[in-house]
């Protein structure tokens, strides 16, 4: 949710397939409003908004029960020795655990892992995937942890996760990560980049940069 041309059917998508669902900062937003949101990014919302927001001209089952599933969306889930949530343990929505946050802003990193509950907490706010280890002064790139990391029952870890739809490490291919309890493999995937930018640039309620920025991962 929050860039892409097909809100309805990755709503459609998700619903299916995913147990647990957590809401976003982009979801919330669609939800309630965009206040703070650069003009690109509220583009986006706005037009997502338009699709999915029951109105008296669109007030079929389809269009409510996506709008329902928008609105019980959790801000955060707890399981065995992790917890997830789209921003922080902090501000579970909203708030950006930055690779450069360790050494620049220290403090809100200490402050960050105080809040959390369990051992593992997964991320994914700024759709750049990597890990952040508790008294580590730097943020471990995707490539510094070989694609898999393995989880030190000893230090703490928050996990960002990276993103399939807009990822931002300047690689095109989406991203995941799948969780064994002892390891964190992330996977990339191929997918057709040019087909969604496509999609985007015909769309113009959706700011062209949305779809451009696909092609180099940013």
């Amino acid at each position: 949710m929050g860039y892409g041309p097909d809100p309805a059917a990755c709503i459609d998508l998700v619903d299916a397939a995913c147990t647990v669902n957590l809401c976003g900062n982009h979801d919330y937003a669609v939800l309630f409003d965009a206040e703070g949101f650069n003009p690109i990014a509220k583009k986006s919302v706005d037009y997502h908004r338009k699709v999915l927001q029951p109105t008296p001209e669109n007030e079929d089952s389809e269009a409510v029960r996506r709008w329902e599933w928008l609105a019980n969306l959790e801000p955060m889930h707890e399981g065995k020795g992790f917890e997830a949530m789209h921003g922080s343990p902090r501000q579970p929505i909203t708030e950006y655990v930055l690779p450069s946050d360790p050494e620049m802003d220290p403090l809100k990193i200490v402050d960050i892992f105080s809040a959390m509950s369990q051992h593992i907490a997964f991320v994914g706010h700024t759709h750049f995937p990597g890990v952040l280890e508790e008294n580590n002064e730097s943020f471990l790139m995707l490539s510094a942890v070989a694609s898999r990391y393995r989880i030190n029952p000893g230090t703490r870890a928050i996990v960002n996760v990276g993103s399939v739809g807009q990822p931002r490490d300047r690689n095109p291919r989406s991203c995941y990560a799948i969780y064994d309890g002892e390891s964190i493999l992330y996977r990339r995937v191929e997918y057709d980049v040019e087909k969604t930018v496509g999609k985007i640039l015909s769309q113009p309620d959706i700011h062209p940069a949305s779809g451009l920025r696909l092609r180099d991962g940013r």
